[in-house]
C-alpha cells in the first residue's frame, strides 16, 4: 500500500472596509446624508457610471492610532465596497450532537473550548467525500450551545440529530492545511470557508487559481475530475462548493492553474455576510508515487460592474 504525505497551502486575500450609517429607525436607514445643492446621485452612460455631489465642507480622511474617519457624502461609501476573508479548519474542533439550520441557527457541541464570539466556523456531517458542510459566524456561546448569524451551505440536508460519530465543528482560523498521510482507498477532505460583505448593488465574484498542480517535483496528482466526483481508490483531486452564492454547487471540479469562479452574487450582501463552504478532496491509487505534494491556491474577489 503506497502512502503520500500531501500539503495544501491556502493563501488569503483581505479587503477590509467600514460600515457606517448616519441615521436609522426600525425599518429604514439613511446611509449618508448631505445638505447641499446640485449633482446627481447616479449618472450613467453605456460603459460608465458615476456617483456625484456638488460641494461639501471638510471632506477627506482623518486618522489616529485607533480610528479612521471618512468625511463627506461619498467618502464612507467608497470605504465599504468590499470586505473579504478566507479561512480553513485548524486543530480546534469538537463533536456535535444537535443542529438547527438557518438565520440564528445553533449547534450543540461537546466542548466550546477554543471558540469565541466572532469566530468563523464550519459544521461538517459525516466527514468524507459525501460530507455535508455549512459555514457561519458565531454570535453567542451559552454553555455548550453555539449560536450563529446564519448557516450557509448544506444546512437543509443536514440531520438535526446526527448519528455515526463522524460529525464535527471546526474553527476556521488558519490559512493553510495538510491532508496528512494519505492511503489508497481513504477519503481525505478539508474545509475552507469564505465570507464576503459588500454594498455594491451589482454584487461581486470570487475566483480561485492555483500556483501549480498538486505536485511533488515533476510528479503530479491528477486533478481533472471528469465525472464531477472524486472517487476513493482513484487518483483524483478537486473541490466542491456549497451555499446560496456558490457557483456549480455540489460538483467536484479540479483545482488548477486555470482561474475559475466559485462564488458570485448579483447584489449587495446586507448586514450578514455571504458565505460558502469549499470542500477540498484528495484520493490516490496504487500507482501514485510516494512523496510530499504541495500547492498554493489564490483567492481573488472582484466587484461586478
Amino acid at each position: 500500500m503506497r502512502k503520500v504525505c500531501s500539503l495544501l497551502m491556502v493563501f488569503c486575500l483581505f479587503l477590509f472596509g467600514s460600515n457606517v450609517f448616519a441615521m436609522t429607525s426600525t425599518n429604514f436607514s439613511i446611509q449618508w446624508d448631505d445638505i447641499n445643492q446640485g449633482g446627481l446621485d447616479v449618472g450613467t452612460s453605456t460603459n460608465y457610471s458615476v456617483r456625484d455631489t456638488i460641494g461639501g465642507v471638510s471632506v477627506g480622511t482623518s486618522t489616529s492610532n485607533g480610528y479612521q474617519m471618512f468625511a463627506g457624502y461619498r467618502a464612507p461609501e467608497a470605504s465599504y465596497l468590499l470586505s473579504y476573508i478566507v479561512r480553513t479548519g485548524t486543530v480546534v474542533s469538537t463533536a456535535y450532537s444537535g443542529f438547527v439550520d438557518g438565520v440564528g441557527g445553533t449547534v450543540a457541541v461537546t466542548s466550546a473550548a477554543g471558540f469565541a464570539v466572532g469566530d468563523l466556523i464550519a459544521v461538517v456531517e459525516n466527514t468524507g467525500f459525501s460530507e455535508l458542510a455549512v459555514v457561519a459566524k458565531i454570535t453567542d456561546i451559552s454553555g455548550l450551545t453555539i449560536t450563529v448569524d446564519r448557516f450557509e451551505g448544506d444546512g437543509g440536508a443536514m440531520n438535526p440529530s446526527p448519528v455515526g460519530g463522524n460529525d464535527f465543528v471546526y474553527l476556521l482560523s488558519a490559512n493553510s492545511f495538510s491532508f496528512g498521510t494519505v492511503t489508497v482507498g481513504s477519503e481525505n477532505t478539508a474545509v475552507v470557508g469564505t465570507s464576503v460583505q459588500t454594498n455594491i448593488p451589482t454584487g461581486y465574484s470570487v475566483y480561485i487559481q492555483a500556483s501549480q498542480d498538486l505536485q511533488n517535483g515533476s510528479a503530479v496528482i491528477m486533478n481533472s475530475v471528469s465525472d464531477g466526483t472524486v472517487t476513493a481508490g482513484s487518483e483524483e483531486y478537486g473541490a466542491e462548493v456549497t451555499g446560496s452564492t456558490a457557483v456549480n454547487p455540489g460538483t467536484d471540479l479540479g483545482v488548477t492553474t486555470t482561474q475559475r469562479v466559485i462564488q458570485s452574487s448579483g447584489s449587495g450582501t446586507g448586514a450578514i455576510t455571504d458565505k460558502v463552504a469549499m470542500i477540498y478532496k484528495l484520493a490516490i491509487s496504487g500507482t501514485t508515487g510516494a512523496g510530499t505534494y504541495s500547492q498554493s491556491v489564490y483567492y481573488a474577489l472582484t466587484a461586478n460592474y
